[in-house]
């Protein structure tokens, strides 16, 4: 450190322009060093005042030849005012040494650690970095997660995140208004969600209602999922990013909500659920601002026109002040409606998902290779799930839910910023029931229940999360429906596990199932009599290998299905999907500091297809204005991604960090009335964004969008470091102890050894505390 000091001491009068605009606006980033920067400091002031001694003292005669170089000015002879001159360039130089020799101190110890030291020669002490006094010196915004999703049509014009990717677009006649629905911070949160009561905004006629939800957080968290209620209905299901340290994470997530006008149209319990626990370890608050945007222009596009009233399929607990979803198996999923007559066309919609040991679904075992592994716990049931709907006791339509993958699962770097698909906005299925009209036109009370199944079409695990709503249209007059009573055909179930095991070696299987529903009937509406038709045809196939007494899980899955409703063999709705899923994970505990290692890869992809009258809005309406009279009736949908990541954990869990990479590409087109194919062949290609993230740092960002006025949107960037802090959640820490069922999140309670089950029910109510 001395030669350096001394070589700093040499430089000329130019360093100094340098090096002290450096002091002033450009200090150096912290670094964690344990250099002592406060003898060096004294050394470096005496250094400083020995020089300016000698100075005084003992002038210094510099040749001419000396003197050019350092001030650009010619000396035959030494003057008195020449003595003076050199003094002040004495001085001036001595200034470049402190300078120069501060600057190697703040490089060698730190900004943060040199500010300590200086403090602690007037008495004061500071341990360690202080966040807030160095916030110059970390990043100044949050990190900005969001969903690779199709565009929303807004008064700022078509927005993707918190970003307008297009302002000149056809724009409504009418202005918006708005309202603040919701201002709140979700700390220790489980059981207690926002409740507010809602009115329609004053003054403000609308046909159109659009929200945006911004959120704010930071800290150490697990991913969590949230509800939204207007009464008994819920209208949204979402679930959280993981948090980050300061200066943490935001996103904003707008939805169209148009769909539920006869809600919006009354006053309501607004309910807002996002369950959260605070303690000495998990300290992320979400801090959560949801604003209604209303337009008196309503939507354009080819789908349903909004419902004229939508019922609840819930627990109906708003006037208690808590949300309506049924937690499955542990309470009965039922409602008993009764509905008006004159009822020309009924939809379902179900939103499901699995939690707990559930969450991972797509991933669990056969029955028959439970017992595989000695003193291993694998979840089972198969990797198929069904939910069913179920009128009077008969069965109504199916839905196979998307396997959402939360962002603290698998493995927690892959998730950030870009959040897995639907992972913001889970999806719901469509039931048209329009068939059953004969029976629930008839002025009496009907049950509507739904049940989750699984292999051998027996009932889950727990547990699950469901709820549904039924969305009726109604004819102009009193005259009411009736018909005949429904034919339900269901071919039975053909599930097949293929399993083949090696005790406590391996265990391989390959699981498939094929279902096929049919409902029809006779119905007498007002609009005339026809014959309806609800066709509902799936299939799946999930080979999957586990090895290394469960720590080691390899799957490959595919899930897909048709809906189709027809009117007199007109087709009046349809839908295709595909969900692909491939992932390997492996997990280790090896010694010393680490206590757990994971390498996990995913491919995950999602295609779609929709014509005719859905109820949900399914993102055409951006464009219809754009598109004009084209007959585009419905959409084409198709993503992928593709990513790896490491992630560890140090003394048990206290601490970790880790990296990961993922790319994501999306395509979202218009499709033709008449093109019913789960064929992707979009016509045209109306939005696409291409996206990679390589350690939290979005390296690529390219977008397209159709006939826009602006330059498409390209973006690239480096990638950041390793993330080394203490910025996960945590996962299982017992592998060696038992090994973990399939693939894990960041949740203690899923996993676990038999043996372990009791020790850590603390744990895992930690994040599932409404579970024990």
């Amino acid at each position: 450190m001395l030669a350096a000091v001394a070589a700093v001491a040499n430089r000329g009068i130019c360093g100094l322009q340098t090096h002290l605009p450096f002091l002033i606006a450009q200090p150096a980033p912290a670094q964690d060093n344990n250099f002592a920067a406060a003898p060096l400091l004294l050394l470096l002031l005496f250094f400083f005042f020995l020089r300016l001694l000698r100075l005084l003292l003992h002038p210094i005669t510099l040749e001419p030849t000396q003197i050019i170089p350092l001030c650009r000015r010619s000396c035959h002879r030494r003057t008195d005012a020449a003595d003076v001159a050199m003094m002040l360039l004495r001085l001036w130089y001595s200034a470049l040494f402190l300078a120069s020799s501060v600057r190697a101190a703040s490089a060698a110890v730190g900004l943060a650690g040199f500010r300590d030291s200086i403090r602690s020669l007037g008495g004061e002490t500071n341990a360690g970095v202080d966040a807030d006094a160095d916030a110059d010196a970390a990043p100044a915004e949050p990190l900005r997660c969001f969903e690779v999703r199709s565009p929303v049509l807004t008064h700022l014009g078509l927005v993707i995140d918190d970003r307008t990717i297009e302002p000149d677009i056809p724009s409504y006649h009418h202005p918006f208004c708005h309202q603040t629905l919701m201002v709140h911070v979700f700390g220790n949160s489980y059981g207690q969600p926002f409740v507010a009561d809602y009115k329609p905004p004053p003054g403000c006629p609308f046909r159109k209602v659009l929200i945006k939800l911004d959120v704010v957080s930071e800290g150490r968290q697990f991913d969590r999922l949230a509800t939204m209620w207007l009464g008994d209905v819920e209208v949204w299901r979402t679930s959280t990013a993981e948090p980050k340290p300061r200066p943490g994470i935001a996103w904003t997530y707008w939805k169209d909500m148009s769909h539920y006008l006869a809600l919006w149209m009354e006053p309501q319990k607004l309910i807002f659920d996002l369950g959260n626990l605070i303690n000495e370890r998990y300290t992320g608050h979400f801090n959560a601002t949801l604003t209604a945007y209303f337009s008196a222009e309503g939507p354009v596009g080819p789908h349903a026109r909004p419902a004229n009233v939508v019922l609840p399929i819930s627990a109906r607990r708003s006037h208690e002040g808590k949300p309506s979803a049924f937690t499955y198996p542990d309470e009965n999923a039922e409602a008993r409606l009764t509905l008006p007559r004159n009822i020309q066309r009924a939809v379902v919609s179900i939103s499901a998902n699995g939690q707990a040991g559930e969450e991972f679904w797509w991933s669990n075992v056969p029955n028959e290779g439970a017992d595989t592994f000695a003193n291993v716990t694998l979840q089972t049931g198969g990797s198929f799930r069904e939910v069913r709907l179920l009128i009077d006791g008969r069965l109504a339509g199916l839905s196979w839910p998307f396997p959402v993958i939360f962002t603290g699962g698998i493995s927690p770097p892959l998730h950030r910023p870009m959040v897995g698909i639907d992972a913001f906005n889970l999806r719901e299925q469509e039931i048209d029931v329009t068939p059953w009209l004969g029976l629930l036109a008839d002025g009496f009370e009907h049950k509507f229940s739904l049940q989750v199944v699984g292999q051998g079409e027996k009932v889950v695990a727990r547990y699950w999360i469901v709820s549904a709503k039924l969305f009726l249209w109604l004819s102009n007059g009193s005259r009411p429906s009736s018909g005949s009573m429904p034919k339900v055909r269901l071919v039975r179930d053909n599930y097949r596990p293929g399993v083949v095991s090696t005790a406590n070696s391996q265990l391989l299987y390959n699981q498939t199932i094929t279902r096929y529903l049919e409902v029809t009937s006779r119905v007498s509406r007002p609009s005339g009599t026809a014959e309806l038709t609800w066709k509902q045809g799936m299939e799946m196939s999930n080979v999957g290998l586990v090895r290394e007494m469960g720590n080691h899980q390899q799957v490959m899955a595919s899930y897909r299905g048709e809906d189709k409703s027809t009117d007199d063999s007109v087709p009046i709705y349809y839908s295709s999907y595909k969900y692909p899923l491939a992932t390997s994970y492996r997990s280790r505990s090896p010694d010393g500091p680490y206590s757990l290692t994971l390498d996990a890869n995913l491919t995950q992809g999602q295609e779609r297809v929709i014509t005719g009258l859905a109820v949900f809005p399914t993102g055409l309406e951006a464009f219809s204005r754009a598109l004009g009279q084209s007959q585009k009736r419905g959409i084409d949908l198709r993503t992928a991604r593709n990513g790896r990541a490491f992630f560890y954990q140090r003394d048990g869990g206290k601490s970790s960090g880790g990296f990961g990479s993922m790319r994501q590409q999306f395509e979202f087109g218009g499709r033709y009335y008449d093109a019913q194919t789960p064929v992707f062949k979009p016509n045209p290609i109306l939005f696409s964004r291409e996206v990679a993230v390589v350690n939290e740092t979005t390296t690529v960002d390219r977008i397209y969008l159709w006939n826009s006025t602006a330059q498409p949107e390209s973006y690239e960037s480096k990638p950041m470091p390793m993330a080394d802090e203490d910025s996960f959640a945590g996962v299982p820490t017992h592998l060696a102890e038992g090994g973990v069922s399939s693939i894990a999140s960041g949740d203690p309670l899923r996993s676990q050894a038999k043996a372990l089950v009791r020790q850590r029910r603390g744990a895992a109510n930690e994040r599932h505390p409404d579970t024990a």
